[in-house]
């Protein structure tokens, strides 16, 4: 062979595996990255395909999963029965379905039937729609599910290996050098392969993208057909593909290249030595079948009023029902059970008096939007002269935050966004001694901790550990089941007695310049409108969860902050904007902040529905007595918010007083047995974009993002842009990761909690061994076979002139995706006194408009 000859091969090789990179590029679109579980942030799990419209990507999501993407129609159905769902619900939506589908008209017993009464039948009594089938299946899968599953168990064992992040014991060897080239170097003596399996590992390719093509044309997959197949073993496990996509994007040592390699590496020599036939003939199956339409009219005829149906009658009302193909009354029905809600939470929303002036709030309490804080906020303002305002929880501070033991820095900010800025926590002036005590205690207790979980990994330690402490371990255990709330207090006592807390302090001017903290501190009081009427005290008020032994413990805490806590993110706000040279800055600006201002920071632990303010030994002396008042205040207010909470919260008592409610709810965040510590976010349904006049009054259920905005005090759109493009995308990431979730929980869910096994620290599995899952556990949105959840696209509301919001929709791709292709509805109106006007492909049209809505039959 010449040398020209191996430099053209060489050539083509290169150019082959650059072809195979962009199919497993187009091919991953389909896959959302997922986060590890101890930053768990919600996304939507379709999130690739959001430039497709809604039905077409559930659809797609359908064939590639065999998911379902709208709830059954017999749920439906249920919800219709309990009047969830109305007729008129129904009608409204069929005038917004397909084309000529109220069009129609057909005749009966010798009279005419409108096509509106016709699909109403049908919805509410014909044979329900065929769930999705997955269409791209894997050879193995199709020739040898026995194959197919040791497959699959391989990539999950090898994954979980080279992925964890220090929950095994021992490390897998080789690491350092990728994950494709450890698992060509251990696979080899893996003893679960047969010798001849083995020996074929240590011949493959040193590049991952040559043992992936050699495998595909080993297993006689035409080229057309290939980014088809490379999808076809993604799903397969979506979990682990979908972990592998973010960790590629954000760590690496591994994509997904390397993944399909020894998935279909393995595979080729697995259907080889099994003598599976190689062959050409590989493609998608076909779709699922629907009812034939002879047997939907049969069905429709039988449940409507009149005489006996010929022939000719049947035909005529198969023809009415060929405007509306079975597939799609799933979602007919979503949107009928979509605008039941939104029609009644607008119309709320459009019965608000004028607001009433008054003077100097008491204090502000700035909340972040999370829908949990609407109950808190509303509460407050009931028990005082308040104001409460919403806001992203990370209150414009993108940090990367050390705490005062050091160690890794953590990113507390949305994930859209690359925090520049690093923050440390320091001891307070003449804390010193304080701090090192209660990092002393800390030290003590985490090493314990760490001793007493190296134990129970060790050969022989755990029994000895069972000998020495089990005397101890017996009660404790029973205590902390039968007594969790004494037991978490009294263990909350010996904390602190061990590690006393310490005053510290968050510098900002060490992690920011002038510049970036005077920029924010306008930024963040322009996009909330708060620019004027300062009381004397404002709160920054972020939030967590404190739940115990909850591997989802992240999805409660703040999605704006990174899945971590807010409080850190308050503390540099507030030390931001109480300082004197970014006073002064903002009064050029136009924001004159009286002297007497404080800004105080603040948590709210929602699982236990309390308030702690923080860095309170740096409020001024001559504000402690409103600090308080406002601290009673917000006892009183998380008090009678837990006494909301109980109403829902499963085992919780039945209208108990605030007090009891409050030490119930306590009680559950300390319970290791408690699937149900708290409901999150389910049932989360709209995000409002405007001043708190519009929603004060009003109970939303705990079902509203709330964000603040004075289109007045933003004349220039900038900072309703920047709260469309980017708390919006957040709350429809966790609305979507809720929906999914709730539709289909095995896929898109996590599955019942009980049988999870916490993999690495990556995420968790249900049992032993198989895929990792996507979304949250069944328990966070259903009790029994009962959901909790209302799955419902998100409801964007806002408040602002019309001309400046088709703008901003018009020059970002992410809004024109997620309003134009129906992820997310938009009702907007310029001032309170207008309508509400629904945003549509052809502008903004009236929201009550029922075009060509007929009355129920």
């Amino acid at each position: 062979m010449t040398a020209a000859s191996v430099t053209a091969g060489s050539a083509t090789r290169a150019a082959r595996r650059a072809g195979l990179q962009a199919d497993v590029t187009i091919a991953a679109r389909i896959l959302t990255p997922a986060w590890p579980i101890d930053t768990f942030i919600a996304v939507n799990p379709l999130g690739g395909l959001e430039n497709q419209p809604f039905d077409a990507a559930i659809r797609r999501a359908g064939e590639a999963f065999g998911a379902r993407g709208v709830l059954g129609e017999e749920d439906f159905r249920d919800a219709h029965g309990a009047g969830r769902i109305t007729d008129r619900d129904l009608l409204t939506a069929l005038a917004r379905s397909p084309p000529g589908a109220l069009d129609a008209a057909a005749a009966q017993g010798g009279r005419a039937l409108s096509a509106a009464t016709i699909l109403l039948a049908d919805l509410k009594h014909g044979a329900p729609s065929t769930p999705p089938v997955r269409r791209l299946r894997t050879r193995s899968e199709l020739a040898a599910p026995d194959i197919a599953a040791v497959v699959d168990g391989q990539a999950a064992r090898w994954c979980a290996a080279f992925l964890d992040t220090g929950q095994a014991g021992w490390r897998m060897p080789r690491r350092e050098r990728g994950f494709y080239a450890a698992w060509r170097a251990l696979g080899p003596r893996d003893r679960s392969l047969s010798a001849a399996v083995r020996a074929r590992l240590g011949e493959l390719p040193e590049r991952p993208g040559d043992a992936l093509l050699d495998a595909v044309d080993a297993l006689g997959i035409p080229e057309d057909l290939r980014r088809s197949y490379l999808e076809a073993h993604l799903t397969a496990l979506p979990g682990w593909a979908s972990h592998v996509r973010w960790r590629a994007e954000h760590a690496g040592g591994i994509d997904l290249v390397d993944y399909l390699a020894l998935r279909i590496a393995l595979e080729r020599l697995l259907l080889e030595e099994a003598g599976a036939p190689r062959g050409s003939d590989w493609g998608p199956a076909a779709s699922a079948p629907q009812p034939p339409a002879a047997e939907r009219a049969a069905r429709v005829a039988d449940a409507l009023p009149g005489s006996p149906t010929g022939p000719a009658e049947l035909e005529e009302i198969a023809r009415v029902l060929d405007g509306l193909p079975a597939e799609d009354r799933p979602l007919v029905w979503l949107d009928a059970y979509e605008s039941h809600y939104r029609d009644d939470l607008l119309a709320a929303l459009a019965q608000r008096p004028a607001p009433v002036g008054r003077g100097r709030p008491a204090a502000q309490l700035v909340c972040c939007i999370d829908a949990r804080s609407e109950g808190l906020r509303r509460h407050l303002e009931q028990v005082g002269s308040y104001e409460t305002l919403g806001f992203a929880g990370f209150f414009a501070v993108a940090i990367r935050f050390r705490d005062l033991a050091g160690g890794h820095a953590d990113a507390s900010c949305p994930v859209l966004l690359q925090p520049r800025n690093e923050i440390s926590e320091h001891p307070a002036a003449g804390g010193a001694t304080l701090a090192e005590r209660h990092l002393a205690g800390q030290r003590a207790l985490t090493g314990a901790d760490e001793a007493f979980h190296a134990a129970k990994d060790e050969l022989v330690a755990p029994f000895v550990l069972a000998e020495a402490a089990g005397w101890a371990a017996g009660p404790l255990a029973a205590a902390k089941t039968f007594s969790s709330g004494r037991y978490g207090a009294l263990r909350g006592r010996l904390h602190r007695r061990a590690a006393p807390p310490a005053e510290t302090v968050l510098d900002p001017r060490l992690g920011f310049s002038f510049e970036e903290r005077a920029l924010l501190a306008e930024v963040a009081l322009r996009m909330m409108g708060l620019t004027a009427g300062f009381a004397r005290l404002v709160v920054l008020c972020g939030h967590g969860s404190a739940t115990e032994n909850n591997p989802y413990e992240a999805a409660l805490d703040c999605g704006a902050c990174g899945g971590h806590r807010g409080g850190p993110n308050a503390r540099v706000a507030a030390a931001i904007l109480n300082g004197p040279d970014v006073r002064l800055h903002l009064a050029r600006q136009g924001i004159e902040v009286p002297p007497d201002t404080w800004f105080v920071a603040a948590e709210h632990d929602t699982a236990i529905d309390v308030v702690t303010v923080l860095d309170e030994h740096l409020v001024p002396e001559d504000h402690r007595a409103d600090l308080g008042e406002l601290t009673a205040h917000l006892g009183d207010a998380a008090a009678r918010l837990s006494a909301e909470r109980c109403a829902d919260l499963p085992g919780a008592p039945r209208h108990p007083g605030p007090e009891t409610a409050a030490r119930h709810v306590r009680a559950r965040s300390t319970d290791w047995a408690q699937v149900f510590p708290e409901w999150g976010l389910v049932r989360n349904a709209a995000f409002v974009v405007g001043p708190r006049t519009m929603t004060a009054g009003i109970d939303l259920q705990r079902r509203v993002f709330l964000h603040s905005y004075e289109a007045a005090a933003d004349p220039d759109g900038s900072a309703l842009e920047t709260i469309l493009t980017a708390p919006l995308v957040v709350a429809q990431w966790i609305s979507c990761q809720y929906y999914f979730s709730s539709v289909d929980p095995e896929i898109f869910g996590a599955g019942t909690k009980t049988i999870h096994n916490v993999v690495g620290n990556i995420g968790v599995q249900g049992g032993q061994a198989g895929d990792l899952k996507l979304g949250l556990p069944w328990q966070s949105v259903a009790v029994g076979d009962q959901l909790v959840h209302e799955p419902l696209r998100l409801l964007a509301i806002v408040q602002a002139p019309r001309a400046r919001i088709e703008p901003i929709i018009a020059r970002n791709r992410v809004l024109r995706d997620l309003f134009g292709n129906g992820w997310v509805a938009l009702a907007a109106r310029d001032a309170p006194e207008a309508p509400w006007m629904r945003h549509t492909h052809d502008g903004f049209v009236p929201w009550t408009d029922k075009e060509r809505l007929l009355d129920a039959p």
